[in-house]
């Protein structure tokens, strides 16, 4: 039983299809909890919409979604977001004032970069906007929009990086996470596979041997309790 424990932790990560086993390791690193254990939450099929991913999504955590991006120019890219809270379907924009809750991030694992909230500044506060609850979009972060999917989850996405930037370009914003060119007020991402994975830690080994420990202490009390 033990050993089917550890496996189980360990192998839960490899649920995820989009990701290599590289890709994985590096959401960990950006994230900066440990190993993660990844799992699939809802997967985009032909046919599904917003629709489908808010109703498997919304209430579910924290999230990590990833999705192949394709500019105008028809070259391919993988990129997603990270959401420490829950999807919802209504409230407009999830604001995060203080700067001890803007942990979101955005990132682009084909180009190896990352984009941090903004952090609190005088006069517009952008990176308060962390992401938008809307039943009519996909996975949408920021107020650029800076990773919106739309209704259909495939064409007319846009990539207009404002909320999520580095502070040191945000006096030129509106540029694209695809390939940092600038926004030109069109649509400008397709949006092909697409994943979304509730976010949890993998167990450190002690853990696991003492999970599985108390399961074996319960069992024997339950069977001297039976034969009495």
């Amino acid at each position: 039983m033990l050993a089917a424990l550890a496996g189980l932790a360990m192998t839960a990560p490899a649920q995820a299809s989009l990701l290599s086993v590289t890709d994985q390791a590096q959401l960990s690193s950006w994230l900066g909890e440990g190993p993660l254990a990844l799992n699939l939450l809802f997967e985009k099929t032909p046919g599904k919409t917003a629709a489908d991913f808010h109703a498997a999504a919304d209430g579910r955590g924290r999230t990590f979604t990833v999705m192949q991006a394709y500019g105008v120019d028809g070259r391919q890219w993988l990129v997603g977001g990270y959401n420490p809270q829950s999807w919802s379907s209504k409230g407009g924009f999830n604001l995060t004032p203080d700067a001890k809750d803007r942990t979101a991030f955005l990132f682009n694992l084909s180009t190896g970069v990352v984009f941090q909230q903004l952090p609190v500044l005088a006069g517009d506060d952008y990176g308060a906007m962390q992401t938008v609850n809307d039943a009519t979009l996909g996975p949408t972060f920021g107020a650029g929009l800076d990773l919106s999917m739309p209704f259909d989850l495939t064409n007319g996405g846009v990539s207009a990086l404002l909320s999520y930037n580095d502070g040191i370009h945000h006096q030129n914003p509106f540029t694209s996470l695809l390939d940092n060119t600038p926004y030109a007020n069109v649509p400008n991402v397709r949006f092909g596979a697409m994943e979304v994975y509730t976010v949890n830690l993998v167990p450190e080994p002690g853990a696991i041997w003492l999970f599985g420990a108390g399961l074996a202490l319960l069992a024997l009390m339950r069977k001297r309790s039976g034969s009495r």
